[in-house]
């Protein structure tokens, strides 16, 4: 799960028993290949669970607890904070599935404790069922559009101030729990397993109050990735980092672009190998620069399976292929440039990346902003180099990646901060575009727009509805009007750009 810390170390080390250390088994990677990258997006994360988890039991002790913060169950909890749901199985020989975690969270066995513990995989973010009239699709790799991973992380601090958050409270829940549920949980580890837990989580929450503070009532689907990085670098480096005045709020990218892609952000500020660039985000997420050195093969497998990670999604609507065809000319003539050229099953055939300024897209310039030159000096600090070798850098560079294309129809909303709703808002000129509307999140995708449901502003909110509101910083619905300014074309590229 995003961004929680445990750290449970034995009170009196046993033989061969490193107390700051947990390597499960299912970490170990001997080969980096394909299949060990899927297991890793899937399933596992990249690991460290003293560091990025939980232990089970204190878990289920948490949510008995603080049901009216977290919610009383994991499918509880995953709806509150809009983790994909998947049906408890109580027949199934996966553990996960018999527990009912919502996707991406995924229980790890301690091999010094014998404790499982409860960690995350990419696809807690990086996976989301995509929802049209008449159908649905689990699709791996697409951003969640209904994740609040920062509501998540404030909720938990709130948790870690409340009177329940004691081992006199935790432990006698937890080893009920355990003993009704038959959860490994031995006597000796019991004590400081609870109280390592309680620590590790005020060392993680405590110094990001402020940063919590500023992101916690963001948009679903939205994360707030240069601050939190800036906060991850703080209590690495044992110091403030400068953020700027605005959030850069970036929507959950879909990671089908990798395989064309140089880097792996909006902006393009993060240079280095794709093995090194892929597990980055762990380290915001809790991870020792330790754990990934210690696991080389991890990135390499990650990246590898990213790859020749496969889809198969289809626009689930009509298509006039006459008007497609058409699009495609013209898409080719006017916006392969920057987004490519596509296949006839809208696989990228030739992509280049590059950073358009934003002096030329002319799109919100707060996600692009938020990298500050302190940022940049901590991001690049020699002490967070192990072993004398850098592996990723980080600049500046005042502009946006065009993202790749394939499945966009399913992708909404668009921009890198999901500030347009469907295609037929940003085919639409700048200065007419609707400004403050609302969002219908859990709503089947709207086909005829090509992207997500929305009405007007003073509409009653219903379950996974948003009001977004495109004069604040971080959303403006300004900037690339290249669709409108194709006249009578962008109704034939819009109708290209479903078929990809």
């Amino acid at each position: 799960m995003p961004a929680v810390t445990a750290d449970v170390r034995p009170s009196v080390p046993a033989a061969k028993v490193d107390p700051d250390w947990s390597d499960p088994p299912e970490y170990t990677i001997e080969h980096a290949s394909e299949e060990a990258g899927e297991a890793i997006f899937t399933r596992t994360g990249i690991g460290d669970p003293y560091r990025t988890g939980l232990p089970y039991p204190v878990f289920l002790a948490l949510l008995e607890l603080n049901s009216d913060v977290l919610g009383a169950t994991p499918a509880a909890m995953g709806e509150r904070f809009g983790f994909t749901p998947r049906a408890a199985d109580a027949k199934s020989a996966d553990r996960d599935v018999r527990e009912g975690l919502p996707v991406g969270l995924h229980l790890t066995d301690d091999p010094n404790t014998h404790v499982p513990f409860l960690v995350h995989s990419c696809t807690l973010c990086h996976a989301a069922t995509v929802r049209w009239p008449g159908g649905e699709q689990l699709v791996l790799g697409i951003g969640n559009r209904r994740i609040r991973v920062h509501a998540f992380e404030a909720a938990m601090a709130q948790v870690a101030r409340g009177p329940s958050f004691t081992p006199e409270q935790l432990l006698p829940v937890a080893t009920r729990i355990a003993r009704d549920r038959g959860i490994p949980w031995a006597p000796e580890w019991r004590k400081v397993a609870v109280a390592r837990t309680i620590r590790g989580v005020n060392d993680r929450y405590a110094p990001r109050a402020a940063f919590l503070e500023r992101v916690q009532d963001g948009l679903p689907g939205r994360v707030a990735t240069i601050e939190a990085f800036g906060a991850a670098l703080g209590q690495l480096l044992h110091r403030d980092v400068a953020a700027s005045s605005d959030i850069g709020w970036a929507r959950i990218p879909d990671t089908i672009g990798f395989a064309q892609k140089r880097t792996l952000s909006w902006d393009g500020g993060s240079d280095g190998p794709s093995d090194a660039l892929v597990v980055d985000a762990d380290i915001a997420a809790g991870a020792r620069l330790d754990w990934l050195y210690k696991h080389p093969l991890q990135g390499a497998s990650l990246s590898t399976f990213l790859r020749h990670m496969p889809r198969e999604l289809r626009f689930p609507g009509p298509v006039n292929a006459d008007l497609a065809r058409q699009g495609k000319a013209i898409f080719e003539r006017a916006c392969a440039r920057c987004h490519g050229t596509y296949e006839d099953d809208g696989r990228a055939k030739a992509y280049v990346e590059k950073v358009v300024p934003l002096g030329l897209v002319d799109t919100d310039p707060a996600r692009a902003l938020a990298v500050t030159d302190d940022f940049v000096a901590a991001a690049n600090d020699p002490r967070l180099v192990v072993g004398g070798l850098r592996l990723v850098s980080t600049r500046r560079t005042s502009g946006y990646v065009p993202p790749v294309l394939t499945n966009i129809w399913a992708r909404a909303p668009y921009g890198h901060a999901g500030q347009w709703p469907n295609l037929a808002a940003l085919a639409t000129a700048p200065e007419h575009r609707p400004v403050r509307f609302v969002v219908h999140g859990d709503a089947p995708l709207d086909l005829d727009k090509v992207g997500m449901a929305t009405s007007d502003p003073g509409t009653p909110l219903g379950p996974g509805d948003y009001l977004l509101d495109g004069t604040a910083n971080g959303f403006h619905v300004s900037g690339h009007p290249f669709i409108a300014d194709l006249d009578t074309g962008a109704k034939a590229v819009v109708e290209y750009l479903k078929t990809l």
